[in-house]
């Protein structure tokens, strides 16, 4: 080998050792940096490191952080931390955005850090765009309401993420029988999908893997084996013994599991911790969130509205400190006087005079009449645009999808499509501001009752947020759960004899 392609070789070596290590090191620092910055102004010097240090503390803010969070977690845990988080809650559903807003983002929480919740857990292989061309998808959950009475079979939620950014994609309702699991983890599936297919997941020990038995025998026997590698770890008091038949061995095992079962297990310190970390951050998330949410928009408004406002009648000119969402109240004073201008003849005329000055314009006058078109359809009160939400098949059939209908197709468009046509915007996931404008029959679209807002946060969410059935189903599934205990309890209370006699009836 010549030096030149030894030392190629050493250099792209280098690379391949050195660039993964200082990408990482290098996104870690710019969290770090992120959260210290918004962190440090809040902190009173005479609490930070730094007033006494003559060098900062990288990391402190995400320590703060973190202690914040188990300190709100703890104290939430408590009768007066739970009735002040539900006094606060009510007090937000009160304002009607901001409501909206803190509704969404605590039920997709409360669902995503769930124990039993089935969103984001599992990786598939689904048939998109078409049929026979594959795509990894997630499982967000099963499919309720009233999209799954319109639709055929049991049908689950399927989040499609986009390469490179997975953060977007689209939500899909598939059949259970078009979807086929992966054993890799999330984790492996989101770094095949952000790398476009060059990461490939890492295969498993095939010694590990389940099936591998060649009967009923032979799984209990690798049940066995992995449950007793448990118990080995979590030093709990199992010993099985030589069982007389696949029953008993079957009972032995049902016990097994109850002993290893994670609520049974002793509580640590670690764990305490941990648990009040993820409460303080269900907690404060979605009023964080929400209040970030309501600061930018009043700061956007804010920002371009207060320097126009004459500083004469600017309130900040006469006191000491500006006024938060002054920029938005002057907004919605100035569009209500203009639309009460505007109702009168002298209104209309200098409106009309302003259009025809526009249209003299030769780039102007086209984006003017297309802007003023969509708001004119959108605001008026027999429009159609975004009043309906509706299922389609998408991007092929048995695959489904929700949409809005926009309007009816009109001019050459509904000349091109067979029948009567209708124009459908089909959102992307989690940003419906974007996504692709479909032409379909009357005949291919399935009106559903939500409305449009109800809509938006099922496409918004993922397909973890189902409108209108979650509180329904905890109802259901906590009378089921209540009637199952009553029923194992008047099993308990019967003695063997009479149980046998009634299953030897039976």
């Amino acid at each position: 080998m010549s030096f030149a392609a030894r030392f190629r070789n050493y250099f792209f070596a280098g690379i391949l050792v050195s660039a993964p290590i200082a990408i990482t090191l290098w996104l870690a620092w710019k969290v770090v940096g992120f959260v210290d910055d918004r962190i440090h102004p809040l902190i009173p010097p005479r609490w930070s490191p730094s007033t006494y240090l003559t060098f900062d503390l990288p990391g402190f803010g995400i320590v703060v952080v973190v202690a914040a969070l188990m300190l709100i977690g703890s104290l939430t845990t408590g009768f007066v931390g739970k009735l002040i988080v539900k006094y606060s809650e009510w007090l937000l559903t009160r304002i009607p955005i901001v409501g909206s807003i803190y509704g969404w983002t605590k039920q997709i929480l409360d669902t995503l850090l769930s124990e039993d919740s089935t969103a984001f857990r599992e990786v598939v292989l689904v048939e998109y765009p078409c049929r026979g061309s594959w795509a990894v998808g997630f499982i967000t959950g099963q499919t309720k309401g009233e999209v799954q009475e319109l639709t055929s079979e049991t049908v689950y939620n399927v989040f499609v993420p986009a390469t490179p950014n997975p953060t977007t994609g689209f939500l899909l309702f598939i059949p259970e029988k078009d979807i086929r699991r992966l054993e890799m983890s999330v984790d492996d599936g989101i770094k095949l999908v952000i790398s476009g297919g060059i990461v490939k997941p890492q295969e498993e020990d095939p010694e590990s893997s389940w099936g591998t038995g060649t009967g009923i025998a032979d799984e209990v026997e690798l049940i066995k084996d992995a449950m007793e590698e448990a118990r080995v770890r979590g030093e709990h008091g199992l010993h099985w013994k030589a069982g007389t038949g696949i029953g008993e061995e079957v009972e032995r095992i049902k016990a097994a599991m109850e002993e290893l079962n994670p609520s049974k297990r002793p509580v640590t310190l670690i764990g305490r911790l941990r648990d009040y970390f993820f409460t303080g951050t269900l907690v404060t998330a979605p009023i964080a969130i929400t209040v970030w949410l309501a600061v930018s928009v009043i700061d956007f408004f804010d920002r371009s509205v207060i320097p126009m406002i004459p500083a004469s009648w600017n309130p900040a000119t006469h006191l000491p400190f500006g006024i938060p969402g002054l920029g938005l109240i002057t907004s919605v004073l100035t569009m209500t006087l203009i639309g009460y201008l505007t109702a009168g003849f002298i209104g209309n005329a200098i409106v009309r005079i302003s259009e025809r000055a526009i249209e003299g314009l030769p780039i102007l006058r086209g984006v003017y009449s297309a802007v003023k078109q969509i708001f004119e359809t959108m605001l008026k009160k027999q429009s159609s645009a975004f009043r309906e939400v509706v299922l389609i098949e998408y991007p092929r059939p048995e695959s489904w999808a929700i949409g809005f209908i926009t309007g009816e197709a009109a001019g050459e468009i509904q000349g091109s499509t067979p029948g009567d046509s209708i124009n459908i915007f089909l959102p992307t996931t989690p940003n419906p501001t974007s996504g692709f404008l479909l032409f379909l029959p009357h005949e291919a679209v399935r009106k559903l009752t939500m409305t449009v807002e109800e809509g938006l946060k099922m496409v918004v969410s993922g397909g973890i947020v189902t409108p209108g059935v979650d509180e329904a189903d905890e109802e259901t599934a906590a009378g089921e759960d209540s009637e199952i205990e009553e029923a194992a309890a008047t099993a308990d209370e019967k003695p063997a004899a009479v149980a046998a006699s009634e299953r030897s009836g039976a």
